[in-house]
């Protein structure tokens, strides 16, 4: 006979059984949302009724020491089976036609800061309309004075697409990376070291001796987390700086184009142009 694995809610015994309070500034229905989707999570996680009931009760008196009304979390909390026995049945494709149905309800949506007592009313008139009102957080005290992240190092910043110059003439490559700048740059001087005839940086130098590269005049063209736009983004700025088909002497240390896309994006090569003359400066103040 094979064995069956039974899973349940677990929380870590430091756990606080702190969630946002009924009286903080938030939408109610974003804080209801949380107490919902807690207990979404408890009928998906309980295999056994018994550790459902339990974590439902739990989650009961936790939310009412948060301060949310208890005729409130009563009432969730019976609604609640109803409502995940229906997602139980809907699964498949059923349930991809429910949730693109519900996708339908709003044509736009507005992101605007929360003020309570007013986005309540706002949402009501809107939803007329079929407009959605989603909060955003606005600006505080907080978030502007309070800087509590450490400042990185320029050095120690990834997800770049990054520009670095010949110190003797000028010219310049463009290069992206994921990793940290610091370690993409020790792997250049590590090819250039090793004469690796594939690094651009090496051939520019076999080919104009005496010249040197000017590691600490780097300067970040672009920064994007997404490689494959990060790959265009680099196309984009090779591009800008040598609009020819031809690699050679062309005022550009690449030895290749990079990512190919259409040549029309090549009428805003002045303009992009323009955009890294700007950062140079910036850069050298």
């Amino acid at each position: 006979m094979r064995g069956k694995l039974i899973t349940k809610v677990y929380r870590k015994p430091t756990h606080t059984q702190q969630y946002i309070h009924w009286n903080s500034n938030h939408p109610k229905n974003m804080m209801l949302g949380v107490l919902k989707g807690l207990i979404h999570r408890a009928h998906v996680l309980c295999d056994k009724k018994e550790d459902l009931l339990e974590e439902l009760e739990l989650l009961k008196n936790v939310f009412i020491s948060n301060g949310y009304p208890e005729k409130l979390v009563r009432k969730t909390l019976k609604e609640s089976w109803a409502k995940e026995t229906l997602k139980a049945v809907l699964v498949g494709i059923e349930q991809d036609v429910v949730i693109e149905e519900q996708r339908k309800d709003y044509v736009e949506v507005l992101h605007a800061p929360y003020v309570k007592g007013f986005t309540e009313g706002l949402q009501r008139k809107l939803k007329k309309l079929n407009v959605g009102v989603v909060p955003k957080k606005g600006e505080t005290l907080y978030s502007n004075l309070c800087k509590l992240k450490q400042k990185r190092d320029k050095e120690d910043r990834k997800d770049l697409v990054y520009s670095v110059p010949c110190g003797t003439c000028s010219v310049r490559y463009v290069g992206e990376t994921g990793q940290h700048y610091c370690d993409r740059k020790s792997q250049h001087q590590r090819e250039v070291k090793n004469k690796k005839t594939t690094n651009a940086f090496y051939s520019h130098i076999k080919r104009n001796k005496g010249h040197r590269i000017e590691w600490e005049g780097c300067v970040y063209l672009d920064k994007e987390k997404n490689w494959r736009r990060r790959k265009i983004k680099e196309a984009v700025y090779i591009n800008a700086l040598n609009p020819t088909e031809s690699m050679v002497r062309q005022g550009i240390l690449n030895l290749e184009k990079g990512y190919e896309f259409d040549p029309i994006w090549s009428g805003f090569n002045p303009d992009i142009r323009n955009v890294i003359e700007k950062k140079i400066k910036f850069t050298k103040r």
